[in-house]
């Protein structure tokens, strides 16, 4: 169902003829008439009213009879909406995700959901915009904080009407389902996340030539007006990255195209087989990241999500902010087997003394003496049963980490077999911002039937994770998780895809997994309408889910 408003009585349709006219008049005499709601600056209203005032409606008063997407038909702001994105290209069936009124439609869709505006995207607004909420359709982006939209229903009638951000009643989301222009960025600092999408994959020619990428090179990858992510105004990007068959172990580098190749990694691979690893990069002017590979493999990259120019997300180039094998930022030696060594970061690689919320982390380990786990977390606090990065014994293994800063302005690092460890700062979050970090907190572990029966998840199957109301998300306000997702010893080589609950299965993986290999990587995921993120497995094996994070609203 859609919001619903009841016509208005004649008086008040009087009434509201008279201030109109009262306004004229004054306005023609000099005087300045009554200011108005920023919100509510209505354009037209009518269907021939509005095409006579070059606002069409699109031939929806000539198809408003028939339901699209299973709506209500005639004046209904959800089957106005359904209507202009079939027009768009979509079929006439309704997403098996969809469900209640309008203001279900941006939790029906988290994936697709931000706080972005695009020509035609969803504008949406939640029950705090009536008891049953609100969609419109979004004409034009003006700027990233003023649009002109246009709606059936609301008001009892069709029309246009330009939103502004500072007016108020801005709508609480974008749904992005088929756009017509790119999405763009607002101006409240917030982190956009998006759908996977793929940018770049080296065996199939998409965004390079189809090709390995040789040792010692390194492939730019176009990410600025490609997959809804805006032409400009883009400083920061999440890519998930895939090192399919490398011929040699080796480390991948991510940095802004244009600029210097830094001194550290964003991932670490074996020979052969598949790592996956979640990699934040600047973008260069070019609107492009550039990916160094130090041996001859196979790339793919996918775009989970992106920060304004001005956004949260702050810093530099990647430091070297800890390596055990140089002494950089601590003693040259190695991580004892289940030692642990503390690193101070507040006022250090480019972080502030104060105001920090977070810090945004490449941890490394490097040839370990046997097969095992890091963990890092705020320094003072005890120890979580939560790591975030999985190593082979005598290889290496890198984990984008979100933590607190603790006693001191500084994190831990704990280890479990003796290893070298390597920290690179990637970015840092200030005290407010939309990002917030946490635990790490454990919520889902099939082996031991935490939130799940314990033994393997079997080939197929996507257990279900809450995470609203859990390990310190709040009960409310939350757009995305950040998650470690372990997959552990796999019946058979495969992978795994975390999505929203609610929504369909991502066409991209999570996380790929050789047999018997046990893999970590962290994720931001949408949680879907009842606060809940699914994790499928296409093979056989142990699934654990720890929250590093959230993303609210």
């Amino acid at each position: 169902m859609a919001a619903t408003t009841r016509p208005l009585h004649p008086w008040r349709r009087r009434l509201a003829v008279f201030v109109a006219a009262l306004a004229t008049a004054l306005t023609s005499l000099g005087v300045a008439a009554p200011a108005r709601a920023a919100e509510w600056i209505v354009l037209c209203t009518g269907y021939d009213a509005c095409n006579a005032a070059g606002y069409p409606d699109s031939a929806y008063k000539a198809n408003a009879a028939m339901s699209w997407w299973r709506q209500s038909t005639g004046h209904n702001c959800t089957n106005y909406v359904a209507y202009r994105l079939v027009k768009n290209g979509l079929p006439n069936t309704k997403p098996t995700s969809l469900s209640g009124n309008a203001s279900n439609w941006g939790p029906s869709f988290p994936a697709q959901t931000n706080t972005s505006p695009a020509v035609g995207s969803i504008a949406w607004w939640d029950t705090s915009f009536s008891s049953t909420g609100h969609v419109a359709y979004v004409e034009q982006v003006l700027s990233a904080s003023d649009i002109i939209i246009s709606e059936d229903n609301w008001g009892g009638d069709f029309r246009w009407r330009r939103v502004t951000l500072t007016g108020g009643r801005w709508p609480k989301g974008f749904i992005h389902l088929k756009d017509q222009g790119p999405t763009v960025a607002t101006d409240t600092r917030a982190w956009q996340v998006t759908a996977p999408a793929r940018l770049l994959d080296t065996k199939t020619g998409v965004g390079a030539p189809l090709a390995k990428v040789q040792a010692g090179k390194a492939v730019a990858v176009q990410v600025t007006g490609r997959a809804g992510v805006p032409a400009t105004g883009v400083d920061t990007v999440l890519l998930n990255v895939n090192a399919t068959a490398p011929a040699a172990a080796g480390y991948l580098t991510a940095h802004a195209d244009g600029t210097t190749q830094p001194g550290s990694r964003a991932m670490s691979y074996g020979a052969g087989g598949v790592t996956t690893t979640l990699v934040l990069s600047r973008v260069g002017t070019d609107g492009k990241v550039r990916l160094y590979t130090s041996a001859t493999t196979d790339l793919s990259a996918d775009v989970v999500g992106w920060s304004p120019t001005g956004g949260y997300v702050s810093g530099g180039a990647p430091t070297r902010a800890l390596d055990t094998r140089t002494g950089v930022g601590t003693p040259r030696a190695r991580l004892a087997a289940g030692g642990t060594l503390t690193l101070p970061l507040a006022g250090k690689a480019g972080i502030p003394a104060t105001g920090v919320g977070a810090v945004l982390l490449d941890v490394s380990a490097s040839t370990p003496s046997a097969g095992g786990f890091l963990t890092t977390w705020p320094t003072g606090a005890a120890r979580p049963a939560a790591p975030q990065v999985r190593y082979e014994a005598a290889g290496a293994a890198t984990g984008l980490v979100e933590a607190r800063l603790g006693t001191g302005g500084a994190v831990t690092i704990h280890s479990t077999a003796q290893t070298d460890v390597l920290v690179d700062v990637v970015g840092w979050l200030p005290t407010g911002a939309d990002q917030v970090a946490l635990g790490p907190t454990r919520v889902l572990d099939s082996e031991t039937g935490l939130g799940s029966p314990a033994g393997r998840v079997a080939a197929g199957q996507a257990p279900l994770v809450p995470v609203v109301g859990k390990a310190g998300v709040p009960t409310s306000g939350v757009r995305a998780a950040v998650l470690t997702v372990t997959v552990g010893s796999p019946t058979g080589a495969g992978y795994v895809t975390a999505y929203p609950s609610g929504s369909g299965e991502t066409p991209y993986a999570t996380v790929k997994f050789a047999s018997g290999r046990t893999v970590t990587n962290t994720v931001v995921v949408p949680v879907g309408l009842d606060g809940s993120v699914r994790v499928k497995t296409s093979a056989a094996a142990y699934l654990k889910v720890d929250v590093q994070g959230y993303v609210r609203w």
